[in-house]
């Protein structure tokens, strides 16, 4: 009697594992493409919430609310100027936030202003303050060479904030 034994031989497992090799190769890059992305639109949305609200908290309670961050740090503080002086003083200001943006994103540009009572943007020098923020995700950038991801958040001279994509720069 002629026994067969049921099973799969080496050469089979083999295929195998080459084909879903193949396409994990193919999958890998834009999944890891779409996750930078979903990091970047976080710390866009997030900046804008907190910069609407110290907006709103500035014309509430009449005082100079601000925003300060280095070029390159992947962090921001949201300040209330207490001096008036249109500067940040780690002494004499109120801190009212430190937030830490998601990891691989940094600011490309150094970041300083303030909302006066009015919801106005003012810079350091307590004039009128249209700002840029531009964030880049850095977490791809020694993978994958060609994929640079940089999102630029413009405030205007009346306070209205929006997101663009790209360096590109605002138009106030």
């Amino acid at each position: 009697m002629d026994r067969k034994i049921k099973g799969y031989n080496i050469f089979e497992i083999l295929v195998v594992l080459v084909i879903i090799g193949i396409l994990m190769a193919l999958v890998i890059r834009p999944i890891l493409v779409f996750v930078a992305n979903q990091r970047l639109n976080q710390a866009v949305n997030m900046i804008v919430s907190d910069l609407n609200q110290a907006k709103i908290y500035s014309i509430s309670k009449s005082s100079l609310m601000g925003i300060t961050a280095d070029s390159g740090a992947n962090s921001y503080i949201i300040f209330q100027n207490n001096d008036g002086n249109c500067s940040y003083n780690n002494g004499s200001d109120t801190v009212v936030k430190t937030i830490i943006l998601p990891s691989g994103i940094t600011f490309m540009n150094d970041v300083f202003f303030l909302f006066d009572r009015k919801g106005l943007p003012r810079n350091a020098i307590c004039g009128l303050g249209m700002a840029n923020i531009k964030l880049q995700n850095t977490l791809l950038q020694n993978t994958f060479e060609n994929i640079k991801t940089i999102k630029t958040i413009c405030v205007d001279r009346y306070g209205r904030i929006k997101i663009l994509d790209g360096d590109v720069p605002c138009s106030n």
